[in-house]
């Protein structure tokens, strides 16, 4: 579910509003319409079962690919493994930037950039804030209301063309952002930071956290609170390593499950993860999520919480089929 609304969301807004721009020549971009929104899946209402274990071991690692997506969606300088589509946000002269990326084809978007140092360039201290009044943009046949920010922006070294060693983090706010297209509307709420850093162009460390960050789709509301995913790419060995912990509060649920990453989940190139171990529970039940290897994962779930594994199911990641 996250998946798919930051998809349609960030995609049409964030992509739009960094990297239209282009490189340091400039120009315009086409932004890749968002994919359909799929439909809520089944409900899985607490406590923890072996009837809803695996239901609910998808609504929550879906929430943390969704924020995997971010990274691959938001590569607001262009790296490789993580590229999406389109040109990184160029540190060049950004001062017609607004006047091409918010017309509208019917509706309205006023935006500001506080260029702190007057320096024309996006750097430490710049501000962005967007106002979006149903606004509709037919590229990509979505319309946008609400507004977004971009704040705690923080440049250190090069990021944007890559010169080692470099930092880039910036916090994204969203205030009741709704995109909706011909599938439906999805609306965020709250704030999440990215942070991006390399010392060598090989290791990438990159790192979303969020307070609190709310996302509405097809009468599901879920929200992400105390939340902080790290990743570690290798581009030499095409490795990734992933790390989540936080607290999920979906409607689907009936309330709220903590998660926390035991041992790390390692991927390969584009497959499953290969290891990887993950804790799901409420005040009283729990599922023990353990990658066997890149075709299979085993629940073990402790229905009364007691540290006495009450049902073991091995199910594959087909099975799972996270979105």
């Amino acid at each position: 579910m996250f998946a798919h609304k930051f998809s349609m969301l960030i995609v049409s807004v964030v992509l739009l509003l960094l990297t239209s721009c282009g490189g340091s020549g400039g120009g315009g971009s086409t932004v890749a319409p968002p994919p359909p929104l799929p439909p809520p899946p089944s409900a899985a209402a607490l406590p923890i079962t072996a009837a809803n274990a695996q239901d609910i071991t998808v609504t929550v690692l879906e929430a943390i690919t969704s924020t995997v997506e971010i990274i691959n969606i938001v590569d607001v300088i262009g790296l490789p493994p993580i590229a999406a589509s389109g040109p990184g946000l160029a540190k060049t002269a950004v001062s017609d930037i607004f006047t091409e990326l918010l017309a509208c084809d019917t509706g309205d978007a006023t935006a500001t950039w506080n260029d702190a140092d007057n320096n024309l360039e996006i750097s430490t201290g710049d501000t962005f804030d967007v106002v979006f009044a149903m606004c509709f943009f037919a590229d990509t046949d979505t319309t946008l209301d609400g507004a977004i920010s971009l704040t705690n922006m923080n440049v250190e070294g090069d990021p944007f063309n890559q010169i080692a060693p470099w930092h880039l983090a910036m916090t994204f706010g969203f205030d009741n952002l709704s995109g909706t297209d011909s599938a439906g509307t999805a609306i965020l709420d709250g704030d999440l930071d990215l942070d991006m850093s390399s010392d060598d162009n090989v290791v990438i460390n990159l790192s979303v956290a969020t307070t609190s960050l709310t996302a509405q789709q097809s009468g599901v509301n879920e929200t992400l609170t105390d939340y902080v995913l790290n990743q570690t790419l290798d581009l030499n060995a095409l490795t990734q390593v992933i790390s989540a912990n936080g607290i999920l509060t979906s409607s689907l649920l009936e309330g709220s499950v903590t998660f926390e990453t035991l041992e790390d989940f390692w991927v390969i190139g584009d497959d499953n993860p290969s290891t990887g171990q993950l804790l799901i529970h409420d005040d009283s039940s729990s599922v023990l999520v353990t990658v066997v290897d890149n075709l299979r994962v085993l629940l073990e779930i402790d229905f009364e919480r007691d540290g006495t594994i009450d049902q073991t199911i091995e199910v594959t990641w087909a099975d799972l089929d996270i979105g």
